[in-house]
């Protein structure tokens, strides 16, 4: 599907965040405030008067007023979403944790008629988290990459055939359509959205107000390989793994953890097994790997340098490390994702 342009001033847009009852409220505040910032961000930097901004924001519901959210803190929706028909910019749709809560969005015919009518009046439309299914059972993703968070990705993947699902990316955009992974990776798209309106200068300014990362970019992974994996019930296995984070340079071998653990190495691998769901070797191999990403984005040092600062045995064994898991070779990764200036 071709770009559609948008119908108001290209210096000024509204945004718009699409809520309903019990959709989650960082979906909704989080990315809106980044439009907010950069507004802020343009004043400080004089490309606009203190008494201009760029961005018009507004939520919009069935109707106008309270909304409340998963959370219990409501939104006070500024129209009915019926009477926001001609003067939206961007369009943002909020998701849901709760199934029942998604399935009373997704299956609210009025507001899918909406949503495909306003498809065509608008520059970009965006989900948010889960606020894909919605868009999806709108028969809006038909055709297209999309995402959402990674515990729905199955489920889109699923019920909509035609959705080309990726499952780890932050946020995807295909055409005029954009989507974004769990929570808070509608805040890392909304700073990419301003970033095409205004370069990335504003967008780093942005992020710095907000006192965020200045961007995980879209293709990398909605999570790391440590977050998803901390021990179950036993501290001492979370303290192993948080050392281990902080130290990917040493020798990480089961034995050497064994005996920090005062343990044998098959109890070990036993235990570490059972606690964490991955074995001593791929957890490290994942640690080092994304210690590897992180310098790799943040310094200029060269590929054997940082093969071992992060406890790789040369470049090319994290060359073999890098294909075999992102299929993609570090110079490659660095090259697509290193941050622009």
């Amino acid at each position: 599907m071709e770009l559609v342009k948008s119908k108001v001033n290209p210096q000024h847009r509204h945004v718009a965040m699409l809520v309903y009852p019990d959709c989650l409220l960082i979906d909704a505040i989080g990315p809106m405030e980044v439009f907010n910032f950069a507004n802020c961000a343009l004043q400080l930097m004089g490309r606009i008067s203190l008494a201009e901004s760029v961005y018009t924001l507004s939520i919009v519901a069935e109707q106008s007023g309270s909304v409340k959210t998963s959370s219990g803190v409501s939104l006070v929706a500024d129209r009915g979403y019926e009477d926001a028909n001609d003067d939206i910019d961007t369009l943002m749709v909020a998701g849901a944790t709760h199934q029942a809560y998604l399935d009373a969005a997704t299956q609210d015919a009025k507001l899918r008629d909406w949503l495909i009518q306003m498809m065509p009046k608008v520059r970009r439309m965006v989900s948010i988290c889960t606020g894909a299914l919605i868009l999806a059972e709108a028969g809006l993703l038909n055709g297209r990459k999309a995402t959402t968070h990674w515990l729905y990705c199955d489920q889109l993947a699923l019920q909509h055939k035609s959705i080309r699902v990726e499952p780890d990316k932050i946020f995807v955009r295909d055409g005029n359509m954009y989507s974004s992974g769990g929570v808070t990776a509608g805040i890392d798209l909304a700073l990419n959205l301003v970033e095409e309106d205004w370069g990335w200068e504003v967008a780093a300014n942005v992020a710095r107000g907000m006192l965020i990362f200045m961007r995980r970019p879209g293709g990398q992974s909605q999570f790391s390989s440590y977050v998803f994996n901390e021990a179950k019930t036993r501290k001492d296995f979370r303290e192993l793994q948080a050392w281990i984070i902080s130290n990917p340079h040493r020798d990480l071998g089961v034995e050497q953890l064994a005996e920090r653990m005062s343990m044998s190495p098959r109890n070990f691998s036993r235990l570490f097994c059972q606690e964490i769901g991955v074995t001593p070797a791929k957890f490290v191999e994942g640690i080092r790997m994304e210690a590897a990403r992180n310098m790799m984005l943040q310094t200029d040092l060269p590929m054997e340098a940082i093969a071992v600062q992060c406890g790789f045995g040369s470049a090319e064994q994290m060359r073999r490390t890098f294909q075999r898991l992102l299929k993609t070779t570090p110079q490659e990764h660095r090259s697509l994702f290193k941050m622009a200036g």
